[in-house]
């Protein structure tokens, strides 16, 4: 499969879920059902993470790109957000403490469960 083919199935999928969640009686984000109807894809084999990997790759690797628009934007908000910029800035600090603290104790239990399933391995 090129990359073209492997492209137009992923923005498939995206427009795909982008047009459902339109007729869906309560909002949701196109995106966020995209990445979930692309990981039972996924899980159940429908696709194959050889399918997806190049572009995948290629979007996590310019992922810098897709953050200019919106900081672009918010720079056009300056008179605004000095008004309570401390607040905007303590926010970005606690959210991203969190985020650092959910993403660490993550790791830890995935390792956890992956010794723990390896040591029940050992013992059959």
């Amino acid at each position: 499969m090129n990359i073209l083919k492997k492209s137009v199935l992923i923005l498939g999928i995206c427009f795909l879920c982008d047009v459902l969640s339109r007729f869906l009686p309560f909002p949701f984000p196109g995106s966020v059902l995209a990445m979930i109807l692309l990981f039972l894809c996924l899980f159940f084999g429908i696709v194959k993470p050889e399918h997806t990997e190049p572009v995948s790759d290629f979007f996590l690797n310019n992922m810098a790109l897709v953050f200019v628009p919106a900081t672009v934007s918010i720079m056009s908000y300056v008179n605004i957000l000095s008004d309570i910029l401390w607040q905007f800035i303590l926010i970005c600090v606690v959210t991203t403490a969190v985020t650092f603290a959910a993403t660490a104790y993550s790791v830890q239990l995935t390792v956890y469960l992956m010794n723990k399933g390896k040591e029940r391995k050992k013992n059959v």
